[in-house]
């Protein structure tokens, strides 16, 4: 049965009614991004301690967190990668520089600078750091495992030590999460001032 002028009609009316929904129904949720920050905002006053070059570098993070997708934990053998939740930059380049920004409030070095090295740096100090653990869980805890070592200019080994970072995860969503692991950059710098400032 050939189907009427008047039906056809009606049945792309509905179907032109129908186009806005499943144009709805095909838009997906907003991305949200995030970076560490650092502590305070810098002040013109020189931290004390001698003032020599030291270089923050290299530094190996572990290949599950090298994406763009933040990383957090459902148990002790299960990961969660975010799709709608990511960090605005590479991890290790946002970990270094936070790294790099908390420690200049807190030690005098002139120049601080990071790996790799820009044409004839090369630090009175380097710290070399290893980092083997930097998530945590939604509303839980976030977690920095971390080790490092001082080298001198002859590269040397001054000093290595080796540290759990363990911070509360003051809210349930993810910015929750990244403020919490800033505020684990922020304890590990004061520690690598120390290590730096005890050699």
């Amino acid at each position: 049965m050939i189907p009427s002028r008047a039906s056809c009609v009606a049945l792309l009316a509905g179907a032109a009614c129908c186009l806005p929904l499943l144009a709805g129904c095909g838009k997906s949720a907003p991305t949200h991004f995030y970076s560490l920050n650092t502590a305070a905002p810098k002040t013109d006053t020189v931290p004390a301690g001698p003032c020599l070059s030291v270089g923050i570098g290299p530094v190996d993070l572990p290949a599950y967190l090298d994406r763009s997708q933040i990383v957090t934990r459902l148990g002790d053998n299960q990961m969660h990668l975010a799709d709608f939740d990511q960090w605005i930059e590479s991890p290790h380049d946002n970990f270094q520089r936070a790294l790099t920004d908390n420690l200049s409030r807190l030690i005098c070095a002139k120049p601080l600078f990071t790996y790799p090295w820009p044409v004839g740096g090369h630090p009175d100090r380097q710290v070399v750091i290893q980092v083997a653990r930097f998530d945590g869980a939604l509303g839980q805890e976030a977690v920095l495992r971390v080790s490092w070592s001082v080298l001198d200019a002859d590269n040397k080994t001054l000093d290595w030590r080796s540290t759990d970072y363990r911070e509360a995860v003051q809210g349930p969503d993810y910015a929750a999460l990244a403020a919490a692991q800033s505020r684990l950059v922020e304890k590990f710098a004061k520690d690598v001032a120390a290590s730096l400032g005890a050699k």
